[in-house]
């Protein structure tokens, strides 16, 4: 898959070398359903009329820029993430635009003419409310006559769950919550975030307590005890997560994996949440005594 960031104004040295592909749009948080559903769309109508499979999102998201004073945005897959789920569903070319100030004051007319037209776009694919340009003023009914004949325009329709749109929005309220276990309705998979061990303690033969730090890009489920997957380095561990810690815009948990024997010091780990145990998160001082803490607030 080829990647190109592109930022506002988009050069002509880069339009003059685009094949002609057919175009999906959209932030793509998450990637869930109906983002599956538009990418195969895509993907289909690409191979149909021999044209390059393309995607074009948008980095950061649009909220960061139009309302910075709520602060940066958690993301249900970072960048790096969505790009590797592009890659699976075999997206050949991507265009990630920077978000900034002078692009989000482009005309709905000048989107079209520089960011779909310049990139050699022959068919675009968006979902039924997708909106472009400033103050979103274009949107699937208008994108057609801004391509003033140029590309032809394919509107996916809405996906739902037991009445519930298939959304981005979605996925995050039941995070908010803790209804992990109803997240692969909407995502097609249970959530999952990327780490790194801080600290880890052996006992009882083979049992470890982990200190995760995760990627500050990530959104977290909220606070509780959940259970949980850890995979380290190929191997898949059941655990349970006793503690999520927010401090300074970061976040770390607190997991128990059993039958755990490998060391697990400052690796990598991607942790799969399963089922909210309990609301409330009760005092678990006897954890307290694997760790020795310094810097590090559980």
């Amino acid at each position: 898959m080829e990647i190109i960031h592109i930022q506002h104004p988009i050069s002509d040295s880069l339009k003059s070398k685009m094949e002609p592909c057919a175009l999906a749009l959209g932030f793509f948080d998450g990637v869930h359903k109906g983002h599956q559903k538009l990418l195969q769309r895509t993907k289909d109508i690409a191979k149909r009329n021999k044209l390059t499979f393309a995607v074009m999102t948008f980095f950061p998201h649009p909220r960061e820029i139009i309302n910075p004073k709520q602060g940066k945005m958690k993301y249900l897959t970072p960048m790096v993430s969505k790009e590797e789920r592009f890659l699976e569903m075999g997206v050949e070319k991507l265009f990630v635009v920077q978000f900034d100030p002078y692009f989000s004051s482009l005309s709905p007319e000048e989107f079209v003419s520089q960011y779909i037209i310049g990139v050699n776009c022959k068919h675009v694919i968006a979902g039924f409310d997708y909106h472009y340009g400033r103050m979103g003023k274009g949107n699937m009914e208008t994108l057609e006559k801004d391509g003033k004949g140029k590309f032809s325009v394919t509107t996916v329709s809405k996906m739902d769950h037991v009445g519930e749109k298939i959304s981005s929005t979605a996925i995050r309220q039941l995070l908010s919550i803790g209804n992990v276990n109803l997240i692969p309705h909407f995502l097609g998979d249970y959530y999952k975030v990327k780490g790194m061990v801080q600290q880890s303690s052996l006992f009882y033969k083979n049992n470890q307590f982990l200190k995760i730090k995760i990627d500050e890009s990530y959104r977290i489920p909220a606070n509780g005890v959940y259970n949980v997957f850890v995979d380290i380095e190929g191997s898949r561990f059941n655990g349970v997560c006793h503690q999520v810690t927010h401090k300074n815009n970061n976040a770390s948990l607190l997991v128990h994996l059993s039958n755990c024997f490998i060391d697990t010091s400052l690796k990598q780990v991607n942790v799969t949440w399963l089922q909210k145990v309990f609301t409330k998160q009760k005092e678990h001082s006897d954890f307290r005594q694997y760790f020795v803490y310094d810097e590090i607030v559980i």
